[in-house]
């Protein structure tokens, strides 16, 4: 035993080191920003007290959320290869802040739901500049591992937000989670701003098309500088994570509605979802770490298979055991799926053009918080509860098979090596 326990500190170690305090300080920004993460994971629930809106009713006001952003992803994209990683991430974290300060002072559904919409924007403009920022605090080598622990911050914040805001709830009242959420991403910004508005990125050597083990096989690109939406490898690999991830974030959209009906309480509703993000601290870097070598499409098509049958498992009849079995396998899937694809993205795209890949990448998770309370609340209130675990564990497994297909095309398609 002291033995295993020797090596399991000195895989932790080995996971973990090597990168420089930059990295840690983007990704702690990260941290801090997402420990407020309360209004979008309670918005359903949100709508219901408030409100009385159905599945279906609420989701599409959270869809209004995805559509806006879309239009932030792609915005957020263009804006970091413009004004920089750091900047367009302090100034979207500012604006989120202040706009959700605001947004606790309505009580009108209608502009609640146009206020959403402005909030998806802002909020998803963010994202490009964050993983471009720390994709390019290091050096080609040690990529992977650095989104990891971007990863892995942002994480162990959604295990804090919602597990927290339903606490607060439960203590106040919903308008809680609009002060709290927003006073998160001040701070974050904040931050930002002070620490890290000189930041640089890291110049290195041209980067090879093909990597190799490391981060995967990379196709041809015959014109590097154009956009992400030209290229038929990187549209095909969005369209399939957009199936995969609008099964996936059911578990916190339609799913909180689903344990309500239940007879689940608010804090206990987001004790068992902080089980996702609470594991995801725990293994994503060792997992990251130890598969360093391996081509990334392979494991990110495990991924979705394991996210696709951790749906499976709601099914079980079990009672609360099947919902901890199958957020247990969600997250394992969810790790491989999308840390790798992730890293893949970043090896993949362009120097040149990284934000603007990054911005098309943030935008399939985007088109999946339009279609993800949609099609989830329609499916439930209209189908119940098996199905809508069935079409999600659907979902996954044909997405493992759409990435196997583009890890066929990878390895049929000619390379250049720089």
């Amino acid at each position: 035993m002291p033995r295993l326990g020797g090596q399991l500190v000195a895989l932790y170690r080995d996971a973990f080191s090597g990168l420089p305090l930059t990295t840690w300080l983007l990704c702690l920004a990260s941290f801090v920003n997402r420990c407020g993460s309360m209004v979008l994971p309670l918005l359903n629930l949100y709508l219901l007290d408030k409100f009385g809106y159905s599945a279906t009713d609420a989701g599409f006001v959270v869809t209004l959320y995805g559509v806006g952003a879309v239009f932030g992803s792609m915005l957020g994209g263009k804006l970091a290869d413009v004004l920089g990683n750091v900047r367009v991430q302090y100034l979207t974290l500012a604006l989120s802040g202040i706009w959700m300060v605001l947004m606790a002072q309505l009580s009108n559904v209608y502009l609640i739901a146009g206020a959403t919409f402005i909030l998806g924007v802002i909020n998803d403009a963010f994202r490009p500049g964050s993983i471009s920022a720390v994709a390019t605090s290091v050096g080609p080598e040690l990529r992977r591992k650095a989104l990891s622990l971007n990863r892995l911050m942002m994480n162990a914040g959604w295990a804090v937000g919602p597990t927290v805001g339903g606490t607060l709830v439960e203590s106040f009242d919903y308008d809680i989670i609009f002060y709290a959420d927003g006073g998160t991403c001040l701070l974050a910004a904040a931050f930002l701003f002070v620490f890290l508005r000189g930041f640089t990125p890291r110049q290195s050597a041209p980067e090879p098309v093909a990597t190799g083990g490391a981060a995967a096989t990379i196709v041809e690109r015959k014109q590097p500088s154009r956009g992400p939406f030209q290229d038929p490898h990187f549209s095909w690999l969005m369209f399939v994570n957009f199936v995969v991830i609008t099964a996936f974030m059911q578990y916190f959209i339609t799913g909180t509605r689903v344990l309500k009906d239940e007879g689940y309480s608010e804090s206990t509703i987001f004790w068992l979802i902080a089980i996702n993000p609470a594991l995801i601290t725990i293994i994503e870097m060792p997992i990251a770490h130890g598969l360093r070598h391996i081509p990334a499409m392979p494991i990110v098509a495990a991924g979705s298979l394991a996210i696709g049958l951790g749906y499976l498992c709601y099914l079980l009849p079990i009672g609360v055991a099947a919902v901890v079995l199958a957020l247990v396998i969600i997250t394992v899937g969810e790790v491989l799926q999308m840390a790798l694809l992730g890293v893949y993205i970043n090896d993949y795209a362009p120097p040149e053009r990284r934000g603007a890949y990054n911005g098309a990448y943030g935008t399939s998770f985007s088109l999946s918080l339009i279609a993800a309370p949609i099609t989830g609340g329609w499916v439930y209130d209209e189908f119940g509860t098996e199905a809508l675990w069935l079409a999600c564990g659907g979902a996954g497994i044909l997405s493992a098979l759409g990435f196997l297909l583009a890890n066929r095309r990878i390895r049929s398609t000619p390379q250049q090596v720089a």
